[in-house]
């Protein structure tokens, strides 16, 4: 291939780019950061109202009241992650005499169960995904 060729497929190129950056940047321009509930506050994802209740600390971990309701689902309560900065961590079962195990959920019934999650670290955000859609909930402490 000539010279001219090549300088003018990296133009090309160039332009292309250009162009797919502009549209990305249009698209994301309107994306507004994701809302986080406190402790106490309730939200809904897909058919599931979900509420965190209270929020404990025991010797090496962080122990999460929540309380669902909406859906008829063996697995409704187990789409929790608690993220302190390194990974997500998923729940453990609550010590003995801490709670109820969460696991399945009703319509009609609220679930309260507790969820415990073996960190040294309080502040983070816990997280509950259903339906495509995420609630994020601040823990302080």
């Amino acid at each position: 291939m000539k010279t001219r060729t090549l300088l003018l497929l990296a133009v090309g190129c160039g332009l292309i780019i250009l162009v797919a950056g502009s549209i990305k940047l249009f698209l994301i321009a309107d994306d507004k950061a994701p809302v986080h509930l406190a402790v106490g506050q309730s939200g809904k994802a897909g058919d599931m109202t979900v509420a965190v209740q209270s929020v404990h600390r025991t010797a090496g971990e962080t122990l999460v009241e929540v309380r669902l309701v909406g859906a008829d689902d063996i697995d409704g309560a187990l789409s929790f992650t608690y993220n302190t900065g390194a990974k997500p961590l998923p729940p453990q079962g609550p010590p003995a005499g801490q709670g109820n195990r969460c696991a399945a959920t009703s319509v009609t019934a609220p679930t309260v169960c507790v969820l415990a999650f073996e960190t040294e670290r309080v502040p983070g955000v816990l997280g509950y995904r259903r339906a495509g859609e995420t609630l994020r909930w601040d823990i302080t402490g």
